[in-house]
């Protein structure tokens, strides 16, 4: 059943044995994972079917660190959340990415690999993928499709593309016509009412922007609300525990992470036999499992990842890249400048851009090919380093329902630069060894530093992370907040490191895997 919270009387105590705040990815699969069990269910969303400007001013905070785009342009506040704008790119996290790395500070989670392979498969149908096989040899691939170079250093890897399943749109009339669910739109978790020595959640306040408000008491509890909202509301629930809920180690909101998409270098082609046709976003290569013939076939891509032994031998982070088609004027013009945050303006912007062509014209001329050679270009997708000085606090200004605005303060690391700085290097002996193409790379990221504008892919992660050590997490590998008997937290705040993959596949294991963990708790 599906109900608007605006028509709940002001006061009201509902009950269930479980209630989960947030329909997005996370919850939306949480909720349908319990609907097979005689739990009742109670699902809070804070908008409604679609998008609306009063929801998403919800979102919107603060940015003091790192230049971020506008808080409330990363997430949807509306039934299937940040879902219904969702690119549809899915990939595993890698074995390296739940491994203790000695060159990774704070890296290592309390689980492995092996524990979310039963709930990959699942979560493969969940998201309307093909077989969960992300090794190329799985398919079907035309004849040189691959890069060929060295084994020892890159490997090519696959990212599968969902529809993009909008969650709100695929699962609502299984999730209203479940009678054992309701969901509540239009609701805004407000703050969690701990007991008095903070070991259980009582009960927690709700309102809309109607003016009424309400109360809900469950037995367990779930934030499934994203990587900024998720220590926000644990932040905000302060009035017994001053530091806030799950917070007795400062820990809530530290580590905030999302995976940049930094226009790194220029790829020119030597050998025009190289084939990057399979590298390509905009190719979505449709193929069949190489080895079931009843498989399901699936919409991919390749990518480059760089070898675990490489990542320990030069101590950087997991990395991979993709190789895009560009123009000689895309490339050049593009490179972004470099220094503070301060916003600028599209005159300034523009300006910007005509110093840096001209600041790049004699490697422009240098290394312009023949007119009819294509240029790519090489995009990082790598792991942010685990950075505690990278967080969510909450802002002094207060939301249309009183609510402390978050505030993120992102921050960047000697490690996450020195990985782009050893992969363009890895990436340019690979291809010089091939004979296949020359690398340029003008941004110059150990002299000059970061970029003002650095795009990133709207992955909040680690903002609640995992560990077995409460001095060093606020969950446990079950994803239980350290301290509190009923209380847990779903998607990707809760990602012990990023990795260097799309997330959407791995919350969706973690919050089916969650599910039959509160099944089993509940029964």
């Amino acid at each position: 059943m599906i109900v608007d919270g605006r028509s709940v009387s002001a006061g009201s105590k509902l009950a269930a044995d479980i209630c989960i705040i947030g329909a997005g990815a996370a919850g939306i699969t949480l909720a349908h994972g319990l609907t097979d069990s005689k739990l009742s269910v109670l699902l809070l969303e804070s908008g409604g079917f679609e998008p609306e400007a009063s929801s998403q001013d919800f979102a919107r905070g603060e940015s003091v660190g790192q230049r971020y785009i506008p808080l409330e342009s990363a997430r949807l506040r509306c039934f299937g959340g940040s879902t219904m704008h969702w690119g549809g790119w899915c990939r595993p996290l890698e074995p390296v990415d739940f491994e203790q790395r000695a060159w990774v500070p704070y890296s290592g989670w309390p689980i492995t690999r092996a524990t979310l392979e039963p709930y990959y498969p699942l979560a493969q149908e969940f998201c309307q993928l093909g077989e969960f096989a992300y090794d190329p040899a799985d398919w079907d691939l035309p004849n040189g499709a691959l890069l060929s170079l060295p084994a020892d250093r890159w490997h090519s890897r696959i990212i599968q593309f969902s529809p993009p399943t909008r969650f709100g749109i695929r699962y609502r009339d299984q999730i209203a016509r479940a009678t054992t669910l309701t969901v509540y739109l239009h609701s805004t978790a407000l703050r969690l009412t701990a007991s008095g020595n903070g070991r259980r959640i009582l009960g927690l306040k709700v309102a809309t922007l109607a003016g009424n408000s309400f109360e809900v008491t469950a037995k367990s509890y779930v934030l499934a609300a994203g990587g900024i909202d998720n220590p926000r509301l644990l932040l905000a629930s302060n009035d017994v525990l001053p530091a806030g809920i799950g917070n007795d180690h400062d820990l809530v909101g530290r580590f905030f992470a999302d995976h940049i998409q930094l226009d790194t270098a220029g790829l020119f082609p030597v050998d025009r036999r190289m084939n990057l046709d399979l590298y390509q976003p905009s190719s979505r290569e449709i193929a069949r499992h190489s080895r079931h013939a009843g498989a399901r076939s699936a919409n991919l891509m390749a990518y480059l990842t760089l070898d675990r032994q490489v990542q320990q031998s030069r101590h950087v982070l997991n990395y991979s890249a993709n190789v895009l088609a560009t123009s000689w004027s895309d490339y050049f013009i593009t490179q972004k400048s470099t220094g503070g945050v301060a916003e600028q303006s599209y005159w300034q912007e523009f300006v910007g851009s005509l110093r840096r062509l001209w600041g790049n014209l004699d490697a422009a001329v240098e290394q312009t090919p023949a007119s009819d050679a294509p240029i790519f270009k090489i995009v990082t997708t790598q792991e942010q380093a685990p950075n505690p000085a990278s967080r969510v606090r909450l802002a002094s200004e207060r939301d249309a329902l009183g609510m402390p605005r978050p505030a993120l303060d992102w921050r960047l690391s000697e490690l996450d630069r020195q990985t782009i700085e050893v992969a363009v290097d890895e990436l340019a002996k690979a291809f010089g060894a091939a004979g296949s193409a020359r690398i340029h790379a003008p941004l110059e990221l150990q002299t000059r530093g970061w970029p003002q504008h650095i795009p990133i892919s709207w992955h909040h992660c680690c903002t609640t992370r995992m560990s077995d050590d409460p001095k060093n997490g606020v969950v446990d590998a079950n994803g239980r907040v350290h301290g509190v008997d009923n209380l847990y937290v779903a998607g990707s705040s809760v990602f012990s490191t990023s990795g260097n993959g799309n997330p959407t596949l791995s919350i969706v294991a973690l919050a089916l895997r969650l599910a039959d963990r509160l099944k089993e708790v509940l029964r």
